[in-house]
């Protein structure tokens, strides 16, 4: 599906397609702190996962679409208590963003 935005075509299938799935997103959390200690942000989430370079193809529109989702669905996680928010923005990713750390929380399922 496409959505017309500011004259510009939306791809939304393709970011879909570069969007990992939350249970995805926790998956990769859990077996990187299993290694080391990382703050997460949408873009640590996207370079984890092999996918920033994608992204980085990808419209500045779209780009945002992909990085909040990501960003709420850390946000869910630190809701769930999996996560902990930090207090300050982050410039580890892209740019500015919510930064999130691993307190290995009660065990969720998706």
């Amino acid at each position: 599906m496409k959505e017309a935005k500011l004259g510009r075509v939306i791809r939304m299938e393709i970011i879909d397609a570069v969007t990992p799935d939350p249970e995805e997103v926790f998956g990769l959390i859990v077996r990187t702190e299993a290694h080391r200690k990382v703050v997460w942000t949408a873009g640590r989430v996207l370079r984890e996962a092999a996918l920033w370079g994608r992204v980085e193809e990808l419209d500045y529109e779209e780009r945002k679409i992909v990085l909040k989702r990501i960003t709420g669905f850390l946000g869910d996680l630190a809701a769930r208590g999996v996560l902990h928010r930090r207090g300050e923005p982050q410039s580890i990713g892209y740019g500015d963003e919510a930064g999130f750390d691993y307190v290995a929380g009660p065990a969720i399922r998706y």
